[in-house]
C-alpha cells in the first residue's frame, strides 16, 4: 500500500453536512478497498491565490470563488483505490480542486540504507568529517608547521577559516574584516 496525501479545495459556501458526507463517502471507499484512513484535517477557509471557477454555479449563482476551504486527507491504499477517490472528488460539485501526492514519511527516510539518499545519515557523516578536519587543523597548528599568517597591506590575518555553508568567518586576530564572495579583505 502507498501512503497518499489528498489536498482538496472546496467552496467556502458548501454546507458543513455536505462536506462531512463527502469525507464519509471517500473514507468508506478507502476502507472497502483495503486501505487505512490515517487522518482528515480541516485547514479552514482561506483566500485563494486567484479566482477558482466551479463547474456549476452554486445556489446563490456564484461560479467564481476567491475563498475556499482547504481539507487534507492522509490515507494508505493501493493506486486503484486512489483513482476511485479522485473520480469521486471530481464528480462532486462542492470540490473546486484536488491533488493527490505521495506523502513523505520521515521513517521512510530514516530506514533508507543508501547514504546518498538518506539526508539524516548524510548530515551525521558531514558533521563527523568536519570534526575530523577541525582536529587535523588543530594538530597542525600545535605542531607549528603553518601558522596560517598572511600579510595584507600591513594587516595580519591569522588562522583564517571560511565556512560557506554557515556563512561566518572565524579569525584568531582582532582585525575587523569583511567578506566578498569568499575573499577576505582587511578594513582600513
Amino acid at each position: 500500500m502507498v501512503f497518499y496525501e489528498c489536498v482538496m479545495t472546496t467552496k467556502n459556501t458548501a454546507p458543513f453536512q455536505t462536506l462531512t458526507n463527502l469525507m464519509k463517502e471517500v473514507s468508506h471507499k478507502i476502507v472497502e478497498g483495503g486501505g487505512i484512513v490515517r487522518t482528515i484535517q480541516n485547514h479552514g477557509i482561506r483566500t485563494l491565490p486567484h479566482r477558482f471557477k466551479a463547474k456549476y454555479p452554486d445556489k446563490l449563482g456564484n461560479r467564481y470563488f476567491e475563498k475556499g476551504r482547504f481539507v487534507s486527507l492522509y490515507y494508505d491504499a493501493n493506486p486503484h483505490v486512489m483513482r476511485e477517490v479522485e473520480t469521486t472528488l471530481k464528480m462532486n460539485e462542492e470540490v473546486l480542486r484536488n491533488t493527490h501526492l505521495l506523502a513523505r514519511n520521515r521513517l521512510l527516510e530514516v530506514n533508507l540504507v543508501r547514504e546518498d539518499r538518506n539526508r539524516y545519515l548524510r548530515r551525521v557523516m558531514e558533521t563527523e568529517r568536519a570534526e575530523e578536519e577541525a582536529a587535523a587543523a588543530a594538530e597542525k597548528a600545535e605542531s607549528g608547521e603553518d601558522s596560517g599568517s598572511k600579510e595584507h597591506d600591513g594587516a595580519s590575518i591569522t588562522c583564517f577559516r571560511y565556512f560557506p555553508m554557515e556563512g561566518h568567518i572565524s579569525l584568531d586576530a582582532d582585525i575587523p574584516v569583511y567578506c566578498i564572495f569568499g575573499k577576505i579583505k582587511p578594513v582600513a
